[in-house]
């Protein structure tokens, strides 16, 4: 028997652009190769975003979420859930804070991927303050729906401290979509190094600059070149402040420019003070590259010894120190850490065996 499936989400890429975005719409694509469902998609765009022979039922309701965040999120879950109410024998996939109004009534059906879990890894007390509201958001959601999706690693830890019945949490992580296996050199001797993320203080960019800067004096200026890819809030800020000659602010880079990033830099950095499972690591890893990120969210899934360093949040030592240790490895080694990296996407990380994950997910689903 086809079982109905109400995929609610605030966004799908490119029509909007971010990680959960993203995820949306490469998670219904994978779906959509198994014929065992009928997907109905609930978004805010003004137009549908699928072509009309994929196979995908759309209920548009356009919507902005510009303004209070949590304010905009409860007046969207008003909408979805009078949908639902017209869905009464579907499962309900809830992306984020999309579905909260009348939990308590429909929650028995509703499986809730809270991706990141931002707002439970705050740096200090102020974080924690200002993330409270979303804090309390979250934990009414956890409280009602029937399943937690956790990406694993750290998160699933957290988890297990506000999800009433660790049964109900459900680890099934990130993907990509990889390419045929990469055929990398590391014969030269400068090194390109990427660092790809939204401008905002979170994702560390002022501790990569720190060591940025700390290497350029101990004699590696000629030696490592940064790409830093992306733009935010602090990105005027940021190339004004760290004006050094051998780091290139790319600012926004679209899918083919950062395929072509990726393939042309030897290691990826990422220095991020708290995060998921961060999609840019794993596509980075889908090339092949070597991986510096802190310990931080579902890191630990994705980047070991084996791969790369996984070095402590906030920490500019144990980052120059990390790209000073690669710098050094033979061309052999740098070779074996990319195998690595590629290895592991391809045998956990790809999208056809997350959708699977789902799939079982679904299908063992009891209201």
């Amino acid at each position: 028997m086809r079982k109905q499936l109400l995929f609610i989400t605030d966004g799908i890429f490119p029509h909007s652009v971010g990680g959960m975005q993203r995820h949306s719409a490469l998670l219904l694509e994978a779906l959509l190769a198994n014929d065992s469902l009928d997907i109905i998609v609930v978004h805010p765009h003004q137009k549908n975003v699928f072509p009309a022979d994929s196979g995908i039922k759309e209920i548009s309701i356009p919507f902005s979420f510009d303004g209070n965040y949590l304010k905009k999120c409860w007046e969207y879950s008003k909408l979805t859930y009078e949908i639902i109410k017209s869905y009464p024998d579907a499962l309900v996939y809830a992306q984020g804070l999309c579905v909260l109004k009348g939990l308590p009534k429909i929650g028995k059906r509703v499986i809730v991927n809270p991706h990141g879990l931002e707002p439970f890894q705050g740096l200090d007390f102020m974080d924690k303050l200002k993330t409270l509201p979303l804090r309390w958001m979250e934990r009414y959601q956890f409280k009602h729906v029937a399943k937690v999706i956790s990406l694993g690693g750290k998160l699933t830890t957290i988890l297990k401290k506000e999800v009433n019945n660790i049964k109900n949490i459900v680890v099934i992580p990130n993907a990509v979509n990889p390419g045929p296996a990469p055929q990398r050199k590391f014969t030269q001797e400068k090194l390109s190094l990427l660092f790809v993320g939204r401008f905002a203080y979170n994702k560390g960019i002022n501790i990569l600059m720190d060591a940025v800067l700390q290497l350029n004096n101990e004699g590696y200026l000629n030696r490592l070149h940064f790409n830093v890819v992306g733009k935010g809030p602090m990105f005027d800020q940021y190339i004004k402040e760290y004006n050094f000659s051998n780091v290139t602010f790319h600012g926004f880079a679209d899918d083919d420019k950062l395929a072509s990033l990726y393939q042309e830099n030897d290691l990826f950095v990422f220095p991020t003070l708290f995060e998921g499972m961060p999609t840019v690591v794993l596509e980075a890893m889908a090339t092949g590259m070597p991986i510096v990120v802190t310990d931080t969210g579902a890191t630990a899934e994705l980047v070991g010894s084996d791969n790369g360093f996984l070095i402590e949040t906030g920490n500019v030592r144990a980052l120059k120190w990390a790209i000073q240790r690669y710098y050094q490895l033979k061309p052999e080694e740098k070779i074996e850490l990319s195998e690595q990296s590629y290895k592991k996407v391809i045998e956990k990380f790809t999208w056809r065996q997350v959708a699977k994950l789902h799939l079982d997910l679904f299908d063992n689903f009891k209201a």
